[in-house]
């Protein structure tokens, strides 16, 4: 006789008292198990509703402020306050956590690099985390300037080609490979540097740089 003659089929009802008797045998591991998901479930709604949303409010009209100073060139009161509304280094910390938290990282960071205070603004910029089309490919360009301002070339060149390849787009892509073409002129990589140029006249014809003939000097000045 074969093994699959010798196997005996589970009928539907047996099966369905086999789990019946598991139910019954571990009433109270699954009472304990559902409890415990709503507990968890009820935990976090409230948190969200009763402490995270506030915090969120609560962040956004302190950077609304602080980003304000920033755009009118006001980096001291931006970074560190005005007396009377916090600044980015404080909202950063006080409310990490949170989307605002999060933006005050980087605007911490641009307000430090612009007072050419590098080695704090990569800390900052380091803890910056985005993914937006344009803003998180300018943050890692940010920071990559900051690093070539330390010395750091080989960084700052991996960051910003990481941003330009990132980005992809007129707004951030031109300007990164700009800069790059920049950093291999100092090193005497005028080959390189002449590559990138052409790259930019090429790829963004319309963008800025070219417009401006920019493109066209740096590119006179390398050959």
């Amino acid at each position: 006789m074969s093994k699959k003659q010798n196997e005996t089929p589970i009928l539907a009802d047996e099966a369905l008292g086999k789990s019946e008797e598991f139910v019954l045998k571990h009433k109270n591991l699954l009472t304990g198990i559902v409890v415990a998901l709503i507990v968890i479930v009820a935990g976090y709604l409230g948190y969200k509703t009763y402490i995270l949303e506030p915090k969120e409010e609560e962040a956004n009209k302190a950077l609304a402020v602080a980003v304000q100073n920033f755009e009118d060139g006001k980096y001291a009161e931006s970074l560190d306050g005005d007396g009377v509304n916090l600044g980015t280094k404080e909202i950063s910390d006080e409310y990490s956590g949170t989307k605002a938290g999060n933006l005050a990282a980087l605007y911490a960071g641009l307000a430090l690099a612009k007072q050419e205070m590098y080695e704090e603004a990569i800390e900052y910029l380091e803890d910056f985390d985005g993914d937006d089309a344009i803003i998180a490919p300018k943050a890692k360009h940010a920071l990559g300037n900051c690093y070539a301002h330390t010395g750091n070339n080989s960084k700052a060149i991996s960051l910003i080609l990481d941003a330009a390849e990132e980005a992809n787009n007129e707004a951030v892509t031109p300007y990164c490979l700009r800069d790059v073409a920049a950093m291999y002129e100092q090193e005497g990589k005028s080959v390189e540097a002449a590559e990138l140029y052409e790259r930019i006249k090429t790829e963004y014809p319309t963008c800025a740089l070219v417009a401006t003939g920019e493109i066209d000097r740096q590119l006179n000045s390398v050959k």
